[in-house]
C-alpha cells in the first residue's frame, strides 16, 4: 500500500481507532486507566523509556553505558529492578511472532529500519522508540500477513489455526470466537469481552457497510496486530505512581521469558503453565527454561544475545584493504562469524564452562577458515569441529571475527583489541579519550612498528593512563595481523607480543596471546561481566549496581549448577530482578 503521512493517517475516520491506536490515543483502547487490563496508560507510550523519544526508566542508566559494578547495595535497600513501563517488540522479535502466529514465511522486520543501539544490544526499552515511519510498516506489514493469510486454502493448517469457522456463515459467534483466539495469542494473555469488542465491531460494520465478511474479518485481525498489545510488551502497575518491588504476573513473566531465551512469543506449553500458576513457582519457572533451552528455537540466544555481546555482526561490515589483505573476502568473513556462532553454541548447548570460550582447545571450521588458519580442511563443505592444537589457536580471542573486527583496514589496531576485551569481558572499560586527542598520529610519522608507536604515545600525558591498561593486552594479539593471521614476523622484524596486566592479584607477565588468554579468563571480573550482559539482555534495561545482589546469586546458582554458560542463562531468569519490576514512581 502507499506510503501515508500523519495527515492522512488522522483521517481515517472512527476505524483507526481500533487499527491504529498507537498513533491515534483513541479512548476505549488506550485509557488512562492503570487498573483496566484492557488498557495501556495513555502516558505508558511517552513516559519511561518505550515511549515516543522516552528517556532511561533506569536512575543512573543512559543510552550507550557499559559502566558495570557488582559491588553489593547496602543492607536493607530494595534492589532498583525493572522500571521501563512497556517495551517494543524489536525487528527480530517482531518477525519471529507473527511467524508464530500466523505460519508466515515472510520477514517484515526487514523492512524495518535497525533497532537502535543501546548498552551494546538491540532489545534494551530507552532506544525502541516509536517513530511515524514505524507506524506505517506496522500497517503494511499486517495487511501483508493477513492478506497471504486469507488467500491460504479452506483446509491449509496455518489457516485453519486462526481461522477456523466462517464469518459469512457464523455470524456474530464466529467472529467473536476468531478474534479473542487471536487476541488472546498476540496479546499474551487472556482478553476480556470489552478488549475485543471494538474489533468485533469493526468486523461487523464493515460488513454492515456493504463488504464482504472476510474482509471484516480481516480488518478486525488487523487491529489486533496494530494494538500496543501486540507490538509492545505490556507490564502494568496496579499503582503507576508507587515504588514497591512487586513480581511480574504469570503471563507477564511467559512473555519476559519467551522473548528472552526465544526472541518470540510463548507457545502452548509456556501459556499453560501461565495460566495454571506454576510458571510463578521456582519448580515450574525452572521446568520451562530446562523445556526452552532444549527447543531449536534457544538458538536465538546464540544470533541475538551472543552476537551482540561479541561483536560478530560487525565482521560482515569490516573491509579490510584489499592489497594489504589480497586473501581476505566475503566467504572467508562468514566462515569466521559462523565460527563464533558455533562456538558459543556448543559451549550453551552442552553447558560448558564459561572460561571456554577464550580457552576451548577446539573449534569449528569449513575448508576455507580451515586453510586460512592452516589446519587440515575437513570432509566435505560445511563445518566440523576440529581440534586446534598446533595451530597458534585457542578459543574467541584468536578467532578471526575478533581479530578482524578489532583492525584498521590497514593494520592491526591493539589499542581496539585491548579496549575491547576491557569493556566486554571484564566490564572495565576505559574512559574516553580526551578532545583533541591526535588518535591519527599513530598512522602518520617516522615507520615504526606498532608497539614503538604505541610506547611514543603512552609517553605524553594525559594517554599514559589509558594506554597503559589497553597497549598491553592489545599488543599481545600483534601474532595475528589485521584480518587474524598467524604471523611471527612483520615488515619491522620480528613480533615482540610480552606485556604485564594488572590484575586483581597483582601485575603479572605475559608472552603472546597463549600467556593471556587464561590471565584474563581466570581474572575476576569476567563472570560478574558476563552475567551483566545476560541480565541487560534479559530484561531490557541496563545493569546497575542495584542488581549486584541478583547477579551474584545467579552466579553461585550457575556454580551449582556446574552448567556453565546454559547455567548462567538459567540462573538470571530465576532471578529477582527478572522476575519482578516496580512502577516508574513519582
Amino acid at each position: 500500500m502507499p506510503k501515508r503521512n500523519l495527515t492522512t493517517l488522522s483521517s481515517l475516520g472512527a476505524a483507526s481507532c481500533v487499527v491504529l491506536p498507537l498513533l491515534m490515543g483513541c479512548t476505549g483502547v488506550m485509557s488512562g486507566d492503570p487498573n483496566s487490563r484492557g488498557s495501556v496508560p495513555a502516558t505508558g507510550l511517552t513516559s519511561g523509556s518505550a515511549g515516543v523519544g522516552g528517556t532511561s526508566g533506569v536512575a543512573g542508566a543512559s543510552a550507550g553505558g557499559s559502566s558495570t559494578t557488582t559491588t553489593p547495595p547496602p543492607q536493607g535497600s530494595k534492589p532498583e529492578v525493572d522500571v521501563i513501563t512497556i517495551r517494543r517488540l524489536n525487528r527480530t522479535q517482531y518477525t519471529n511472532t507473527l511467524r508464530s502466529l500466523l505460519g508466515t514465511k515472510q520477514d517484515p522486520g526487514s523492512m524495518f529500519p535497525p533497532d537502535d543501539l543501546s548498552f551494546g544490544f538491540d532489545n534494551i526499552g530507552e532506544a525502541l522508540s516509536l517513530q511515524p515511519l514505524h507506524i506505517e510498516l506496522f500497517e503494511s506489514s499486517a495487511d501483508a500477513v493477513l492478506s497471504e493469510l486469507f488467500a491460504l486454502p479452506a483446509t491449509d493448517p496455518n489457516r485453519v489455526k486462526v481461522l477456523g469457522c466462517d464469518a459469512a456463515t457464523g455470524g456474530h459467534a464466529c467472529i467473536v470466537s476468531t478474534v479473542s483466539a487471536f487476541a488472546e495469542k498476540a496479546f499474551r494473555r487472556p482478553v476480556t469481552e470489552a478488549e475485543i469488542s471494538p474489533f468485533v465491531s469493526l468486523a461487523e460494520g464493515h460488513a454492515t457497510a456493504g463488504g464482504t465478511a472476510a474482509d471484516g474479518m480481516k480488518l478486525a485481525l488487523k487491529g489486533v496486530l496494530m494494538s500496543p498489545h501486540f507490538l509492545f510488551k505490556v507490564e502494568l502497575d496496579a499503582s503507576p505512581t508507587a515504588k514497591d518491588v512487586h513480581k511480574l504476573s504469570a503471563y507477564e513473566l511467559a512473555t519476559r521469558l519467551s522473548y528472552y531465551l526465544w526472541s518470540n512469543m510463548p507457545d502452548a506449553a509456556l501459556f499453560a503453565s501461565a495460566k495454571s500458576g506454576e510458571l510463578l513457582t521456582d519448580a515450574g519457572l525452572t521446568s520451562q527454561i530446562t523445556r526452552m533451552l532444549a527447543d531449536p528455537q534457544a538458538q536465538a540466544l546464540v544470533t541475538e544475545f551472543a552476537a551482540q555481546w561479541l561483536n560478530i555482526r560487525h565482521v560482515a561490515a569490516v573491509k579490510p584493504d584489499a592489497t594489504t589483505y589480497p586473501t581476505f573476502n566475503a566467504d572467508l568473513a562468514t566462515a569466521m562469524q559462523t565460527e563464533t556462532s558455533m562456538l558459543f553454541s556448543e559451549l550453551l548447548g552442552q553447558g560448558r564452562p564459561l572460561s571456554e570460550l577464550l580457552t576451548a582447545n577446539y573449534s569449528f571450521v569449513n575448508s576455507t577458515l580451515a586453510t586460512f588458519y592452516g589446519l587440515t580442511p575437513p570432509a566435505g563443505s560445511g563445518f566440523s569441529k576440529v581440534p586446534l592444537a598446533g595451530s597458534h589457536r585457542t578459543g574467541f580471542l584468536t578467532g578471526g571475527s575478533f581479530l578482524t573486527m578489532t583492525s584498521n583496514p590497514t593494520r592491526t589496531s591493539p589499542v581496539k583489541r585491548g579496549k575491547w576485551v576491557l569493556e566486554q569481558l571484564l566490564c572495565s572499560p576505559p574512559p574516553p579519550p580526551p578532545a583533541g586527542t591526535n588518535i591519527a598520529a599513530l598512522d602518520t610519522g617516522p615507520p615504526l612498528s606498532m608497539r614503538a608507536k604505541l610506547e611514543q604515545h603512552r609517553a605524553k600525558e594525559p594517554c599514559h593512563t589509558c594506554h597503559a591498561l589497553m597497549d598491553p593486552i592489545g599488543l599481545a594479539f600483534e601474532n595475528f595481523d589485521g584480518v587474524g593471521a598467524y604471523r611471527t614476523s612483520d615488515q619491522y622484524g620480528a613480533i615482540d607480543a610480552t606485556g604485564t596486566l594488572n590484575t586483581a592479584n597483582g601485575p603479572v607477565n605475559f608472552n603472546g596471546a597463549d600467556e593471556l588468554i587464561p590471565i584474563v579468563s581466570n581474572d575476576p571480573r569476567m563472570a560478574p561481566c558476563a552475567a551483566s550482559k545476560v541480565l541487560t539482555y534479559a530484561v531490557g534495561r541496563g545493569f546497575t549496581s542495584d542488581d549486584a545482589i541478583a547477579l551474584q546469586n545467579a552466579l553461585a546458582a550457575m556454580d551449582k549448577s556446574g552448567q556453565g554458560v546454559r547455567g548462567l542463562i538459567g540462573s538470571v531468569a530465576l532471578s529477582e530482578s527478572f522476575r519482578s519490576r516496580r512502577a516508574v514512581g513519582e
